[in-house]
């Protein structure tokens, strides 16, 4: 299974979504979805920094009915992993939850973020 990064959740919900062929055959054979995701995707909507057709609550409810899309609500383990996390560059939150998530799964992230990308090696798009 692969996690997505908010980033991946926001170009999913597009006609197109600009993955490769091998990208979209993983996310299809599941996928990890934090709920800090979604947190991060009202934060840039309400700033204005994104506009989507649908409220983060909608888009919660509708990636949860998702067959293959395991949904990760965030608890303590996952908030002390990521501040264990060896990672002084990046104090981005969500970055750090997702990044903390996937190295504990040994799994890839489905990410264009270039931190990310700079820090974690198994990363695709």
């Amino acid at each position: 299974m692969v996690v997505l990064d908010t980033c991946a959740i926001i170009e999913a919900c597009k006609k197109s979504p600009d993955f490769s062929l091998k990208t979209l055959e993983q996310m299809e054979a599941g996928a990890y979805v934090l709920s800090i995701s979604f947190a991060e995707i009202a934060c840039k909507i309400k700033l204005g920094k994104l506009e989507m057709s649908v409220s983060p609550r909608m888009l919660y409810h509708e990636f949860r009915q998702i067959e293959n899309i395991q949904m990760i609500d965030i608890g303590i383990d996952e908030w002390l992993d990521s501040i264990e996390l060896r990672w002084d560059e990046n104090r981005d939150p969500a970055d750090r939850i997702i990044t903390a998530f996937a190295a504990k799964k040994h799994a890839t992230i489905v990410t264009s973020d270039k931190k990310i990308k700079h820090f974690y090696k198994k990363v695709i798009w």
